[in-house]
């Protein structure tokens, strides 16, 4: 039988150990800072900025919202130079992409490492690939932690990912990296990718591709987690075509509700480690 890695629950269980967590640093006269820094005016970053200041609110988290509708290059740096200095804030968080003109190499470089709670910047991806402590953005923080919520050992198996992204599928790559594990990183367009999927003991996939993985290229036994958001419509699918994989995995996230819902916590959730670390 599949287990389905639930999200939502694990969210949920996070978010109660993250209101503990505040409420004792608030105790020691320590009120966790989030500062979220938005550019432009693309709705969905919008209402997505929104949802992550309302959960932060809700846990009794810090937080401000830096919407720059029209901004600079040089006023952004600025702002997150700021931001770093400021002791109000423990966390920086960039909503990408950003505005159209801006650049997202300069600007998530200029978060500081001890402050960049969502693993944005290259000297955090640095750290991870050198088995350095460090913030794993938040994608694969959540992977990690459904991981272990649910008593999947990660180590001594072959973790074969899909995609190659700066904000999952390399970082992850990198934490990998430095595990006990085999790991093969795959361009969704590899002519080959189905003979290396086929590989695998753990799936992790970033393809931006309605069921670009099918049931036949899935071995027996294999933990799939699909981080695929493709939408039509109203309606969103992921990378693996669940219905058939569900034949084959032993363990499978669901589309939507099983990555996804574990973002905000994760990021949180490192703005709660970073303010036990100024205390």
């Amino acid at each position: 039988m599949t287990t389905i890695l639930d999200g939502r629950a694990a969210t949920e269980m996070v978010t109660q150990e993250l209101a503990a967590q505040v409420a004792e640093l608030k105790g020691k006269g320590v009120t966790p800072g989030l500062a979220l820094v938005l550019t432009g005016e693309d709705k969905y970053s919008v209402r997505y900025v929104g949802m992550k200041q309302k959960k932060a609110d809700e846990l009794g988290i810090y937080t401000e919202l830096h919407h720059l509708e029209k901004t600079t290059q040089k006023d952004l740096v600025a702002l997150i130079h700021r931001l770093n200095r400021d002791p109000r804030i423990h966390g920086v968080m960039v909503q990408l992409p950003l505005a159209e003109g801006l650049s997202e190499l300069e600007t998530v470089d200029a978060i500081a490492p001890a402050k960049d709670v969502d693993g944005q910047s290259p000297a955090t991806l640095g750290r991870l690939l050198m088995g350095e402590e460090a913030y794993m953005p938040a994608g694969v923080e959540a992977i990690m932690e459904l991981l272990k919520r649910y008593g999947i050992d990660p180590l001594d198996k072959h973790w074969v990912v899909v995609g190659k992204s700066n904000f999952l599928s390399k970082p992850l790559a990198a934490v990998l990296a430095n595990m006990r594990v085999r790991v093969t990183v795959v361009g969704p367009k590899c002519p080959h990718l189905a003979e290396l999927v086929r590989q695998a003991d753990v799936l992790s996939t970033e393809m931006f591709t309605k069921h670009g993985i099918t049931g036949d290229m899935l071995k027996q036994g294999v933990v799939v987690i699909d981080n695929g958001n493709n939408y039509e419509g109203r309606k969103v699918f992921g990378d693996v075509d669940a219905e058939a994989a569900m034949e084959k995995a032993s363990a499978i996230t669901p589309v939507p509700g099983g990555v996804g819902p574990m973002l905000i916590a994760m990021l949180l959730r490192n703005t709660v480690k970073a303010a036990a670390m100024a205390a």
